[in-house]
């Protein structure tokens, strides 16, 4: 079935803006596997027609949206460095800032780590995920002696603040405390892990 017309009193910008938010809305609702580009569309107040205009599936709708993500992850990130000095202070904020957007953007960071498409088909996807992840290698590079070190620090630190950030938003953290957890109060446990690893280096 041939897609059916967009009214021309309707923006193609405005449209992908439109769509990007209802997609949005619907994985706050629903989770990224939850609802249809059809959906999308009634949410957004368009034909159901309409999406393609821009996007060949919901697969491709998502991967713009994945990549609308890792460029405000990045942003975040790379602004919270900029109020420190020192580099561990730096990696603190770092973490934190990762741990706000978890919180702060719950429908962003979901969808980029549960979304289902095959990020394959998707290169877009996975250079600006590269780029939301520099600022967390550049900073490892200045803190260690070989590449091989800053990767493994990197991939440390990232697996650290993700495992946080997931345990938080599947209200684990809550469970295993008994309370309403506050991702501030996480601060020492990154703090702890930077410490601990700038002695091991003082010692090696």
């Amino acid at each position: 079935m041939s897609p059916r017309k967009i009214p021309k009193s309707y923006h193609h910008g405005d449209l992908k803006t439109a769509l990007k938010k209802a997609a949005l809305k619907l994985i706050r609702q629903k989770g990224p596997r939850g609802f249809s580009l059809n959906e999308a569309s009634r949410l957004a107040g368009v034909t159901v027609g309409a999406p393609y205009r821009h996007f060949a599936d919901k697969d491709a709708l998502l991967a713009e949206i994945i990549c609308d993500g890792n460029v405000l992850l990045a942003h975040e990130v790379g602004a919270a460095i900029q109020k420190e000095g020192g580099i561990r202070e730096q990696m603190l904020q770092a973490g934190m800032a990762y741990l706000r957007f978890s919180v702060d953007h719950a429908d962003y960071f979901s969808l980029m780590f549960h979304s289902g498409i095959d990020k394959s088909k998707y290169p877009e996807v996975q250079r600006s995920a590269e780029e939301a992840f520099h600022t967390i290698s550049d900073l490892t590079r200045r803190s260690e002696s070989t590449t091989e070190l800053a990767q493994l620090r990197a991939l440390s630190a990232w697996a650290l603040v993700h495992g946080l950030a997931t345990l938080n938003a599947e209200g684990a953290l809550d469970t295993m405390t008994n309370q309403k957890q506050n991702i501030e109060d996480l601060r020492p446990v990154l703090w702890d892990f930077i410490a601990r690893e700038h002695k091991r280096e003082a010692k090696e």
